[in-house]
């Protein structure tokens, strides 16, 4: 069993930030009203609810029935959600026609309206290989966030994607400023994800200026890039990797980014007795830069 900090327990912030919230990904070990208890307990306000296969069934893959449970205990904890992170299918299979892809998506817009909430997916199947060729993959990811916008404008929902993810389809940068171009403004907005910038090799202050413009959600967790002897590493916490977060959010605040930092800390170099003082750490060092 996974140990669990006392009940109301607190993990007080010397530097508190409105705009600084946290991913119940980050405890993805812990069923969802734990993990909520355990944000509570950093002081943060603001979460991403987190529902992506193989990562976190906080929301389960597929949402079938969001039967009652989901959304209660959010409301219930008193925390705000700023973003649903759930993925209703790989947009670039062919296999996944429209009829599918509503069905799937429904439910979690109709989540997503209920609390507030943006909804997040992904670019793509957890695959860099397209199943047809680059360039027809990235236009039906594309036609697919259209139909998702569609889908969740209906009911008051705005649609982001994690246009660059290291395990994805659109796992470069050159991929995912291709999508961009693909996918305007008023279809879905950008989720940058540090991790997963920098472990692609790109240089993640150069990418947030070329994209702050459509930037409208910001993921934390360090990372170290993909080399030649081995892949990159997403699953670092804040400060044991490369990235310059103090430069990043000078770059995206500079470019007039005036959205939420979310800590999405599914990191792998952490116990899980330890993953909350961790956290703490993380919160007051992000803090601070947002202060």
């Amino acid at each position: 069993m996974v140990p669990m900090e006392e009940p109301g327990s607190k993990h007080g912030a010397s530097v508190t930030s409105p705009r600084l919230g946290c991913s119940t990904i980050s405890f993805r070990r812990r069923v969802l009203p734990e993990a909520l208890a355990l944000i509570d307990s950093l002081g943060i306000e603001g979460i991403d609810l987190g529902g992506l296969p193989g990562v976190c069934d906080h929301v389960p893959t597929p949402l079938v029935d969001e039967g009652p449970g989901i959304a209660d205990a959010v409301l219930a904890s008193g925390l705000a959600t700023w973003g649903l992170n759930v993925d209703p299918g790989p947009l670039n299979d062919p296999a996944l026609d429209h009829d599918t892809l509503v069905r799937r998506a429904t439910p979690l817009v109709e989540l997503a309206s209920r609390l507030g909430s943006l909804l997040i997916v992904p670019c793509g199947a957890q695959s860099r290989s397209p199943f047809t060729t680059e360039t027809e993959d990235l236009r039906r990811i594309a036609d697919n966030l259209a139909v998702l916008a569609d889908l969740s404008s209906t009911s008051g929902v705005r649609l982001v994607t994690e246009g660059l993810h290291h395990f994805r389809f659109c796992h470069s940068e050159d991929r995912a400023l291709a999508l961009l171009e693909l996918v305007p403004t008023e279809v879905a907005g950008f989720v940058y994800d540090v991790s997963h910038v920098v472990a692609s090799g790109t240089d993640e202050i150069a990418f947030a200026d070329q994209v702050a413009d459509r930037t409208e959600h910001v993921h934390l967790r360090d990372a170290v890039p993909e080399t030649a002897s081995g892949p990159g590493d997403i699953n670092l916490s804040i400060g044991r990797g490369r990235a310059d977060f103090a430069r990043l959010v000078e770059t995206l605040e500079g470019r007039g980014y005036q959205g939420r930092y979310v800590l999405e800390l599914e990191t792998h170099d952490v116990d899980e007795a330890d993953r909350v003082p961790v956290a703490a750490q993380a919160r007051d060092t992000i803090a601070g830069l947002l202060t």
